[in-house]
């Protein structure tokens, strides 16, 4: 018996472990570009891991096109029809490049911040779900991501199979995930302006 729990442990490391340590060092391969891109908007001492987690949210650091119908595409998932006047305004002529798609991220992550109550965590969440979250904050009266959260009240949506999910649960654990996978590839501290939470 425990010959064979000894297996099932040696078994789960080897089969778990490099499918999540694959995915870092994918993503990890990213870090230099989302740095410099970023540093092009918000200047060098952005922390810059938190980009390189919201591609390891967005597509695990994969070039893939989305099976979400709206066309997004690319690590960082971008909806270039979405997008394509403001880029091509910010001298970004496509995403089908890794260059230009990271320079593109950057652009809209900058897009985001600046509409922002300068917390990352709600550009962050801009990207991901647009501007509610900024009246769900106004009607929370305080910058908090828990309590702006309690006053959020958006649709759920339904799966062809029946399963349902929340909008408010996809807005809101956006931020935390990228927080989390972000240690992996973090260097620096956060400057102080620039504070996730």
């Amino acid at each position: 018996m425990r010959t064979l729990l000894a297996v099932s442990l040696l078994l789960s490391v080897v089969c778990c472990v490099p499918a999540y340590a694959g995915t870092v060092d994918r993503c990890q391969s990213y870090s230099q570009e989302v740095r410099k891109a970023h540093a092009y908007y918000f200047g060098i001492d952005f922390p810059w891991h938190y980009s390189v987690a919201q591609l390891q949210q967005e597509s695990r650091c994969r070039d893939v096109i989305s099976r979400d119908g709206i066309g997004s595409q690319g690590a960082a998932q971008i909806t270039y029809k979405w997008w394509r006047k403001p880029l091509i305004k910010a001298g970004i002529p496509e995403v089908s490049t890794r260059k230009n798609h990271l320079r593109a991220q950057a652009y809209i992550n900058w897009d985001a911040w600046g509409q922002s109550p300068r917390k990352l965590w709600v550009s962050y969440q801009i990207y991901n779900g647009g501007r509610l979250v900024l009246k769900e904050i106004k009607r929370a009266g305080k910058l908090d991501h828990a309590a702006a959260r309690a006053e959020c009240r958006r649709k759920i949506i339904r799966f062809n199979n029946g399963q349902t999910i929340s909008a408010c649960d996809i807005n809101y654990e956006y931020p935390e995930r990228i927080a989390k996978y972000a240690e992996s590839y973090r260097l620096i501290e956060d400057p102080a302006r620039f504070q996730f939470w």
